[in-house]
């Protein structure tokens, strides 16, 4: 898919870039030329730094490609990108690099930092510009126009970068006033002339063609044009990372569901969270006395917060947590929503929810094999009852074990209400359908970033 190929771009063009900083920065270093000795004994104790500074970016969002535009916001990443980085890089160079490779590069670092900084921010404008200009964007084509269509086109106007553009809609006459500069047509429209007046590359079915044998016979005959077709959900689940749960089916669980049965990634799963779980529990239980007092000294109440929860395939289960709201927080109005900012939350509870401290007690769980460290997060029964009544397969997130973390969590902070579940489950059922140890190395990755930065609920 796209977004990969341009992932891999950056990826490699930012190790590029920093390898030509280091040539450049040695060569003012030396005032001449570097030569192989000097090279060599740099490239080792680099090259480490290098792939730790693309792990940095990766975590901290540079190579997520619906950001990549030249914009306030994006620079200011950047900018922070660049001092967590150098940061990092001088405590490897200080404390590091004497005993490892015999080598204490400090005047080649400080000229480092200007140098990289300059061609970093020069190769990263020049890339968001160029991937951007309208001759590198791909036309698309839309048939039908459902919300999760129209979701999906809104998406691509706001997020050019994504390297797509709507060209032509058929059967959305109603909405020409909406999109300015797409060519609306009616479902009457000759699709190959479509195609050919507006250059498309890609169809983009938001019906089920079946149901309409010309649609088929139309789209049949465009073959030999050498055109990509996607229905919208798989589309939509490859440029939003979500699945439009309004848009399939029971086939689709049928179809797809069965492609994450995969017995070895199973068990390295279990493996992985039995091993980790017990590394944090043991790490972290020297500072459960001091998370103990501070919770009782902020409020009274008991240290530990259990909960029903509901698990795999529906099974429950009691949650433990370090307590971040006051006692009795539902006594009055029975089970309630978390909300952002939630009143209910005590000082303490806030600067752990914030940092994730409160759920380090759920690696209990994890050993005892009621969750996961990566999965959808378990929600409680009452709540669970409702949701099931009112959002389409939301019972099919059960499929896999509830996670300390998670797709959901990482894209969409917090659900207090309805329909933010439904948008959850959205997240939800992209990781049921592509788990995997790439996808689960990203989640965690993404986690990091969140806990280090404080945007956690």
């Amino acid at each position: 898919m796209l977004g990969n190929l341009k992932k891999t771009i950056l990826f490699f063009g930012d190790l590029l870039v920093m390898y030509m900083s280091l040539y450049l920065t040695l060569l003012l270093r030396y005032r001449e030329i570097p030569t192989q000795n000097i090279w060599e004994m740099h490239f080792l104790p680099f090259t480490v730094l290098f792939l730790v500074w693309c792990a940095v970016y990766y975590i901290n969002g540079l190579y997520d490609i619906a950001a990549t535009k030249n914009d306030v916001e994006f620079y200011n990443s950047v900018l922070r990108n660049l001092l967590v980085s150098f940061a990092m890089a001088a405590a490897y160079f200080y404390l590091l690099t004497d005993n490892l490779f015999h080598i204490k590069p400090q005047l080649v670092f400080f000229i480092m930092i200007g140098v990289h900084s300059i061609q970093f921010s020069l190769w990263r404008f020049w890339y968001n510009a160029f991937v951007q200009r309208p001759e590198f964007l791909k036309n698309i084509l839309v048939i039908g126009m459902k919300d999760e269509a129209r979701e999906l086109v809104d998406e691509i106007f706001k997020k050019p970068q994504l390297g797509y553009r709507i060209a032509a809609i058929i059967n959305g006459q109603k909405m020409a006033s909406e999109f300015p500069g797409v060519a609306i047509y009616d479902a009457t429209a000759d699709i190959k002339k479509i195609i050919r007046d507006h250059g498309i590359s890609t169809v983009i079915t938001a019906v089920d063609p079946r149901t309409i044998p010309e649609l088929v016979q139309n789209l049949f005959s465009s073959l030999s044009m050498r055109i990509q077709f996607y229905d919208l959900p798989d589309f939509y689940e490859k440029l939003t990372g979500k699945i439009p749960v309004t848009g399939i089916g029971h086939i689709w669980f049928l179809q797809n569901i069965a492609k994450g049965q995969n017995g070895i990634y199973e068990f390295l799963k279990r493996s992985t969270d039995l091993l980790l779980a017990t590394v944090g529990l043991i790490v972290s239980l020297p500072f459960w006395p001091i998370i103990a007092v501070a919770i009782k000294l902020d409020s009274s109440g008991p240290i530990f917060f259990k909960q029903n929860r509901v698990g795999f395939l529906g099974r429950h289960f009691t949650a433990v947590k370090f307590r971040s709201m006051r006692v009795g927080a539902e006594a009055e109005g029975g089970p309630q929503w978390a909300s952002k900012n939630d009143p209910r939350v005590t000082r303490l509870g806030r600067f752990m929810r914030k940092v994730r401290l409160d759920e380090i007690p759920q690696f209990i769980n994890i050993i005892k094999g009621e969750m996961s460290l990566i999965g959808p997060r378990p929600e409680r029964p009452e709540f669970v009852k409702t949701l099931e009544r009112d959002i389409p397969f939301y019972n099919e997130r059960h499929l896999v074990k509830p996670g300390l973390t998670g797709w959901a969590q990482i894209n969409f902070q917090y659900g207090e209400s309805t329909r933010d579940a439904f948008k959850k489950l959205q997240y939800d059922l992209f990781y049921v359908k592509n788990r995997s140890i790439p996808l689960d190395l990203g989640i965690v990755l993404k986690t990091i970033n969140i806990m280090l930065s404080g945007k956690g609920q």
